[in-house]
């Protein structure tokens, strides 16, 4: 299997040439000047003509890049352009060069305001932020190329990856201020309940569904189904280092999310699994991962 992963540079992206490099011909792509993988070529999405080179002689694209939430709250436009027209410009190259899959990352914030704690893929998404609506978009993006094209897709909804190589986000910022000593700063009483899921457990998804065409054409979430407080998480990252942490509470912050985790039946239908690893064996491995590294 001849798999073009785009995105190779990211934490996500990292996880998967190490889960993919030995049991496929692998090709790897991002914005960096080098990649860490042996085949490896630098590209710009939002370059359509880049894009088009790039995309060729492969069975199937994963494509992980994104412009991310928090980068979207200061640059809509950058936004756009990287998750709608750098889509696009993927899909375009598909097309034009006879690639007949791709696979994407969504996002679970797509859905806005959940109608149910357990939230399915068939509830009605009403995004509330300008990363969400690209990701809808890009979704139904996705479905027109089928249906034009004949361009098959598989989109995972990604619920909140962390894990080995992430050095941005929530875990990595209470693990880094537990570890040396600095306050961690709680919204509300810390009680905002996400699902968690260990980014190795994602890995035989993404291989499964390049492989075999059982998955086309649905919308998964990659979720476990389980939820934990953001207190939750930092009680848990402190009783691991053995070190009390120094916690300032501020008011709950205009515009959370609310409370909801992954409703994961298709999921478990399709492809009889769903992600397991618990939040405690989930977070020992990923601070053991830091502190080697």
């Amino acid at each position: 299997m001849r798999i073009l992963l785009l995105g190779s540079e990211g934490f996500v992206g990292k996880n998967l040439v190490d889960g993919l490099k030995n049991k496929h011909e692998l090709f790897t792509a991002d914005v960096l000047d080098a990649g860490t993988h042996k085949n490896y070529k630098k590209f710009d999405i939002t370059n359509q003509s880049d894009t088009q080179n790039l995309i060729k002689d492969v069975d199937v694209v994963i494509n992980l890049v994104t412009h991310t939430l928090t980068q979207s709250l200061d640059d809509i436009i950058s936004n756009a352009q990287t998750n709608i027209i750098g889509l696009l410009n993927v899909l375009e190259a598909c097309k034009k060069n006879n690639i007949k899959k791709t696979i994407f990352t969504s996002a679970s914030s797509i859905i806005g305001v959940p109608e149910e704690f357990h939230v399915s893929e068939k509830q009605p998404v009403i995004p509330k932020t300008a990363y969400a609506i690209t990701k809808m978009s890009s979704e139904h993006y996705l479905r027109l190329y089928k249906e034009m094209y004949d361009i098959n897709f598989v989109t995972f909804r990604f619920f909140n990856i962390y894990g080995p190589y992430q050095r941005n986000g929530l875990i990595p910022s209470i693990y880094k201020k537990i570890r040396d000593g600095e306050t961690i700063t709680v919204f509300g009483e810390g009680k905002q309940i996400r699902d968690f899921v260990y980014v190795p457990d994602v890995i035989p998804f993404f291989e499964n569904a390049a492989i075999s065409s059982n998955f086309d054409n649905e919308i998964y979430n990659l979720g476990t189904g389980k939820g934990t407080s953001i207190i939750e998480i930092v009680q848990k990252i402190s009783s691991i280092l053995s070190v009390e942490p120094k916690i300032k509470f501020e008011p709950e912050r205009p515009g959370e999310i609310g409370n909801f985790v992954a409703n994961t039946d298709l999921l478990l239908s399709k492809f009889e699994n769903k992600p397991e690893t618990s939040i405690e064996d989930g977070l020992k491995q990923t601070i053991l991962w830091s502190e080697k590294n």
